[in-house]
């Protein structure tokens, strides 16, 4: 019987993601990721098949770790706003706790991905699309307490937060300070009818 693979797989993703994120997808070589995972190349192929099918997995996994702290969020009894803005908060804080100015993989994957490959920019797309929902749900809950104005469209104003993402994610690659972070937050929040913070 063959032997079994004796490493930890979710150990070996984080750290090929690390690289990933770190790299972007075509500067990361598969002897970067074997360096990375101290897995030798049988090893590594035999697990994840190839470089391709790994940064899938790892684009997977990082999305996962969103999706945690996206439902820590926006599902707790604090008013609807409120929430959205904490993970906004949240995101903030991420970014300046980020030495290594690696952004969000997801942003920087379609920002180096080609549109030609539609695979990986219809995942990343999914996983957005995924984000904007939630959004749009907690708008939705504010509009039904009062919060958000009966006459806003809910749909439109989560993709604009969307879009704010992609935004800060960008715009944090010039490394501004935290107090500008906040005040784009401010206004995104401001469209919202939401005040700004204190």
């Amino acid at each position: 019987m063959p032997r079994p693979i004796e490493f930890d797989r979710d150990d070996a993703l984080r750290r090929a993601m690390s690289v990933f994120w770190r790299q972007g997808y075509h500067a990361t070589s598969v002897k970067d990721l074997t360096a990375a995972t101290h897995l030798q190349p049988g090893s590594l192929y035999g697990t994840f098949r190839n470089k391709r099918s790994l940064f899938i997995a790892a684009l997977d996994a990082y999305f996962s770790g969103i999706r945690e702290r996206i439902h820590s969020c926006l599902h707790s009894d604090e008013p609807p706003l409120k929430r959205l803005r904490t993970f906004f908060d949240m995101l903030i804080e991420e970014m300046v706790c980020d030495p290594d100015n690696k952004g969000c993989l997801l942003v920087n994957t379609l920002l180096e991905t080609p549109a030609e490959d539609a695979e990986i920019n219809r995942r990343v797309s999914d996983m957005f699309a995924e984000v904007e929902t939630e959004f749009g749900r907690v708008l939705c809950e504010a509009q039904s307490r009062g919060e958000l104005g009966a006459s806003r469209e809910p749909a439109a104003l989560a993709r604009m937060l969307v879009a704010g993402i992609y935004g800060l994610r960008v715009y944090h690659k010039t490394r501004p300070d935290a107090e500008k972070l906040h005040e784009i937050i401010d206004n995104l929040f401001y469209a919202l009818g939401s005040p700004a913070r204190h």
